[in-house]
């Protein structure tokens, strides 16, 4: 009866869903889902057949400052529409789908994790938004996982530009030095993610 009253709506264009799931079959067909083969290190998909624990050429060549990376999908103009509805239109219903999907592609990777920490948001950003998105989505992560979200492991510790228009290096010049481990939490031999 509820279903009638208030049938499920696809998350992205909210045209009324035909069968369970998130999206609809136009939205799903646009959503480039990134499966292996892809690079251990970055998550890079790999165009080519190739071995499960491969590391990519710039992961190979320059290590990056981080184990493991990895995305549901490939940064095209609709993911990006899906992404920024959750990060800047309070779509925080993204959160929950996000980290299902997250968690059933990636969990072999994520298995061993201790706890979830989320990337600290500047303070006022957080006052405008009235969210912190990498938080909402931690939690509903660790939900999954049956694990605890550890909200102040990491602090935001200058001011930043935002980053939506800068290039990769003026991103990583921007956020250096801006993120640091709170001195309180005892960290050490710990896994996160």
């Amino acid at each position: 009866m509820i279903d009638y009253i208030l049938p499920q709506r696809c998350l992205s264009c909210s045209e009324i869903l035909s069968s369970s799931g998130e999206f609809c079959g136009d939205c799903w067909q646009k959503l480039e889902f990134i499966a292996k083969p892809y690079c251990n290190i970055c998550g890079q998909r790999f165009s080519v057949k190739i071995l499960d624990n491969a590391v990519c050429g710039r992961c190979y060549s320059k290590k990056p400052n981080y184990n493991l990376a990895r995305s549901i999908f490939k940064f095209n103009e609709y993911s990006k529409k899906v992404v920024h509805q959750f990060k800047y239109q309070d779509k925080t219903i993204f959160a929950k789908t996000f980290a299902k999907l997250l968690c059933n592609r990636y969990l072999e990777d994520i298995k061993d994790v201790d706890l979830i920490i989320a990337v600290p948001m500047n303070r006022f950003k957080r006052l405008i938004r009235m969210y912190n998105p990498p938080h909402i989505l931690a939690e509903e992560i660790a939900k999954i996982m049956n694990l605890t979200v550890k909200a102040d492991i990491l602090i935001k510790s200058k001011w930043t530009k935002a980053q939506t228009f800068l290039s990769k290096r003026q991103r990583k010049n921007n956020i250096s030095g801006s993120i640091k481990f709170n001195t309180k939490h005892n960290i050490i031999g710990k896994k996160f993610y």
